[in-house]
């Protein structure tokens, strides 16, 4: 499928790039490792990727296993050889995984073969299907990988396309019940992602080490100067409204603020925000 192949391209183009990773690395790991509750804790990452983003070493030593998820096969399987045997013991690789549950229906959807139906039952579904096959975790971890399946669909649609709008919709709700979904009660996932790029945003690149990038986060929010699908209210929205999601969870304000080098040319304005699962009665 040549939206798979996007990515697997997309994921051999910052294979090198662990060192410029290492501020986005050692936030997406402190946040993880500090939402654990339990000895026996185990930890899910969604997009894992090249796992540039994480300390697995570090993880590996709080979690009892640590599952990464990906619809790269491959990307995976170099971040598992990139590990020493004690870290390669406690992680479980699931992939090809679409997290979306989009990949196989946007080429039809694009011909507008698809039913209201289809459309409103597409986020429960997915969100089903993907925890009956990954299980349920006491963390779990949406690594910056919102905004690539939305790439996906807008590589697939195209933003002039009469559904795009509420696709882009379809796949946020499906992401938050997913995140739901995967979290055992009494657990916590983070919903880490990035929502503006210094192409962008040319003023973030220049900004001084103490600028306080909550402040400026909730400042772009205002000006709606950011990714749509990345934008925290969206989210608060789709939680808001949906009634399982508001009787069971609670969604933090943004958590922490912080700059992602993407290599020597690109940044990144990134946020976590975490989704707490109510204890069981």
């Amino acid at each position: 499928m040549w939206l798979i192949d996007e990515q697997r391209r997309a994921n051999e183009s910052t294979r090198s790039l662990f060192d410029s990773y290492l501020e986005h690395r050692a936030q997406t790991t402190r946040l993880a490792l500090e939402s654990a509750k339990t000895a026996s804790a185990t930890l899910c990452v969604l997009g894992a990727g090249n796992c540039l983003d994480l300390d697995l070493a570090r993880l590996s030593e709080r979690f009892s296993a640590v599952h990464l998820v990906d619809v790269d096969r491959s990307a995976l399987d170099g971040a598992l050889a990139r590990q020493a045997p004690e870290v390669q013991a406690r992680l479980v690789l699931h992939a090809p995984v679409d997290l979306s549950g989009l990949l196989d229906k946007l080429e039809r959807w694009g011909r507008l073969e698809t039913t209201e139906s289809e459309l409103l039952l597409h986020h429960r579904r997915t969100a089903q299907s993907l925890a009956a096959q990954l299980g349920s975790h006491d963390v779990v971890v949406s690594a910056s990988c919102i905004t690539q399946m939305q790439l996906s669909v807008l590589q697939a649609l195209g933003d002039k396309h009469q559904l795009f709008d509420a696709v882009r919709h379809v796949l946020a709700a499906t992401h938050l019940h997913t995140l739901h979904a995967l979290t055992k009660p009494g657990g916590r996932a983070l919903l880490v992602t990035d929502v503006l790029s210094a192409s962008r945003y040319a003023p973030l690149a220049a900004l001084p080490p103490e600028t306080n990038l909550l402040k400026l986060l909730s400042e772009l929010m205002a000006a709606e100067q950011m990714i749509y699908i990345a934008r925290p209210g969206l989210f608060h929205l789709l939680q808001r409204e949906d009634p399982l999601l508001r009787q069971s969870s609670t969604l933090s304000a943004p958590l922490a603020a912080w700059r992602w080098q993407n290599g020597p040319d690109e940044q990144f304005l990134v946020y976590a925000m975490a989704l707490d699962r109510n204890p069981e009665p």
